[in-house]
């Protein structure tokens, strides 16, 4: 699917901890996760009920020589409003996963 304005471009890197501002996290660190992956992302979407789109061959073009996926939603709020939903629920999952294994 082309890029299209009625759509948001949603990349793993706006939620990484162990990446900076300028690296491009956009969420704060207490709403960033170590290294999501798309999938988990678009999982978390799908879950919030936002009908993602999951495109598994872009790059950020920030890091390019990284093939990270990315994933579109329709524009339905504010990105920042959107990128703070799923950063608070991305974080709530990883703590979950992580309870389950201990």
């Amino acid at each position: 699917m082309s890029r299209d304005r009625d759509f948001l471009v949603i990349w793993p890197a706006y939620f990484d901890s162990q990446r900076t501002r300028l690296e491009g996290r956009k969420v704060s660190k207490n709403l960033s996760v170590e290294s999501p992956s798309v999938e988990l992302i678009y999982e978390v979407c799908k879950e919030l009920g936002l009908n993602p789109v999951l495109e598994l061959n872009k790059r950020l073009p920030r890091s390019n020589w990284e093939k990270s996926g990315r994933i579109l939603i329709k524009k339905v709020k504010k990105k920042t409003d959107l990128l703070r939903e799923i950063g608070k629920a991305l974080h709530e999952k990883s703590l979950k996963s992580k309870f389950k294994s201990i």
